[in-house]
């Protein structure tokens, strides 16, 4: 079964209905609706739907991406120290929120569903492309 870490900009476009990134991620998310694949949901992103709701940038709220994770094939991942740990590994994404998706990713060693070019670039990391 596939597993993958998402960004927040990857999920918010699902969890709204758009295509997410490219064929392959939006199939990534399709495969977990279905019980065929598994998204891991860092504990960051759950922050940023958090605070881009508050700001009115987005529509989805915690509570819909909480009815999300009531499904076994939606995984939250708390961010804990040896995540923190892991992260202080990553030298070349420097922004912090960025940083700790991708150190989920890697301390799980599962690809990251992102369209960020400073993610992709990171040679800590792997994408899904």
């Amino acid at each position: 079964m596939d597993k993958f870490v998402t960004d927040t900009q990857a999920l918010v476009k699902f969890m709204m209905g758009k295509k997410v990134i490219n064929e392959k991620a939006h199939q990534a998310f399709r495969s977990a609706d279905k019980g065929e694949g598994i998204i891991v949901i860092p504990a960051v992103v759950l922050m940023e739907v958090l605070y881009l709701f508050e700001k009115n940038r987005i529509s989805i709220d915690l509570l819909q991406t909480e009815d999300l994770l009531k499904s076994e094939n939606y995984q939250f991942e708390p961010l804990s120290l040896e995540i923190l740990k892991t992260a202080s590994e990553i030298t070349d994404i420097p922004e912090l929120h960025d940083r700790l998706i991708a150190a989920t990713a890697r301390y799980l060693d599962i690809p990251i569903i992102t369209n960020d070019p400073v993610i992709i670039k990171s040679s800590f990391v792997k994408t899904l492309e």
